[in-house]
């Protein structure tokens, strides 16, 4: 594994949290150098790649795309990746075609959004009908029969990808399962009596299918709908996508609002195969939209309106406000990739020997203190700025915000004393929800 280039494709929806332990699992389990690597000699040293599901989508569609339907500058194209867990939004603007080569530039529309559904929450949902309508399945499957669980929701996967609405049924033959009797048994100990031949199958009528698809089809339709003005080609991927009713009910809904619908005939694929052809365009994605404003924990003079908990004199007796917002980029914002934001600080105190930053973020688009509840710190880092002492609070420490490939990277550099080191401290994800 030393020489590959690991590319972890993960939802948008995903949190700084998710993200971070989906980076510190891939140490673990000796794919990339770290800390956590127990073999460094074996792992990969070339920095791990997180890739948004929606945007190897994306990358992988646009060859269909161009096919099918003219493609124009500035035209829109909203790519629904539905997993098993989550559902994935997410629109882009074209800006650059190449005769040849398609597609080469798009930037974020609007900031990607999602939901948890998809295939699971189907599944839970027949599952859920199944022990309603067999009170004693669970049981007997965790004591009597293990396998018939698997045997059972091996038969429902192919129901499900198969089942196109209409007049369509399926039945499970449980005779030789042992469910029989136990539960024949379970219903005659409470009194419930019914012909020995219902006993014999599980039967799912087209109602009962109705009512395990229509929830999750319908979370999904209005998820799609929210951004679907404007947009050119509707493009539908991940597992869920394999679905015939599902793919029936998205062309119901939206054929003749948008110019093509774009489903693969391998749309659980997709994104495998997405995110390398997206790894080796590395300027396909243009801009995205900040989902949350960015920014340091920083002092300030004190304002008319500034909580008096949190006013500080310094050593020159002057009235400081602690703990405000000092933001770098402000939610809703579109951002360039690889583009940088700098802001200059100061030490608090003429003898002060370190400084530490704390990165915050907030779903406010001006927040003003990180005091507020719904301010979240994402972390920190000490710089030494010890060797300047004698320039007490004109030393200058410059903290720059690098808007990555869906990541930050966060530094801090001495200016006008010492040596102007760069200290990079931690990186955040910048599509955290």
């Amino acid at each position: 594994m030393k020489n590959v280039q690991w590319c972890l494709t993960v939802p948008a929806i995903w949190d700084e949290e998710a993200k971070q332990l989906m980076r510190l699992f891939a140490e673990k389990a000796g794919m990339i150098q770290g800390n956590l690597c127990l073999s460094n000699d074996e792992a990969s040293p070339y920095p791990l790649r997180i890739i948004l599901e929606p945007e190897a989508a994306s990358a992988y569609c646009q060859d269909e795309a161009r096919r099918n339907v003219q493609i124009s500058q500035g035209d829109k194209i909203l790519i629904a990746d539905i997993g098993g867990g989550t559902i994935d939004i997410a629109v882009h603007e074209v800006l650059e075609i190449n005769a040849s080569s398609g597609i080469t530039k798009v930037k974020e529309a609007v900031p990607s959004y999602g939901a948890l559904g998809g295939g699971t929450f189907v599944d839970l949902l027949f599952f859920q009908l199944v022990n309603r309508r067999i009170e004693c399945f669970s049981d007997f499957c965790r004591n009597s029969n293990q396998s018939l669980g698997l045997d059972i929701s091996s038969w429902w996967q192919r129901l499900k990808a198969d089942y196109d609405g209409g007049d369509y049924s399926g039945q499970y033959y449980l005779i030789n399962s042992g469910l029989t009797d136990a539960w024949k048994r379970y219903d005659r100990e409470r009194g419930i009596q019914k012909a020995d031949n219902e006993y014999s199958h599980l039967h799912l009528a087209p109602a009962d299918f109705t009512e395990i698809f229509d929830p999750e089809v319908r979370k999904i339709i209005d998820l799609i709908e929210q951004q679907i003005r404007d947009v050119k080609i509707l493009m539908i991927v991940g597992g869920f996508a394999n679905s015939a009713y599902l793919k029936k009910k998205i062309r119901d809904a939206f054929k003749g609002r948008v110019k093509e619908i774009i489903i693969p005939l391998d749309p659980g694929r997709a994104i495998c195969r997405g995110a390398a052809s997206l790894y080796m365009k590395r300027g396909y994605i243009e801009s995205r939209i900040s989902r949350r404003t960015y920014g340091i924990c920083a002092r300030r003079d004190f304002q008319v309106g500034d909580p008096i908990e949190l006013e500080d004199i310094d050593d020159d007796g002057k009235r400081k406000c602690t703990r405000t917002f000092s933001v770098f980029v402000k939610k809703g914002a579109e951002v360039e990739v690889d583009s940088k934001a700098k802001r200059t600080y100061y030490p608090a105190f003429h003898g002060q020997q370190k400084i530490r930053f704390d990165l915050y973020s907030s779903p406010r688009t001006d927040p003003r203190y990180t005091t507020e509840e719904d301010a979240k710190k994402e972390g920190s880092f000490e710089i030494d700025i010890s060797r300047g002492k004698s320039k007490g609070k004109e030393r200058e420490i410059e903290v720059t915000m690098l808007f990555g490939d869906s990541v930050i990277t966060v530094s801090a550099a001495r200016k006008n004393f010492g040596k102007s080191k760069t200290v990079d401290c931690l990186e955040v994800r910048f599509d955290r929800s």
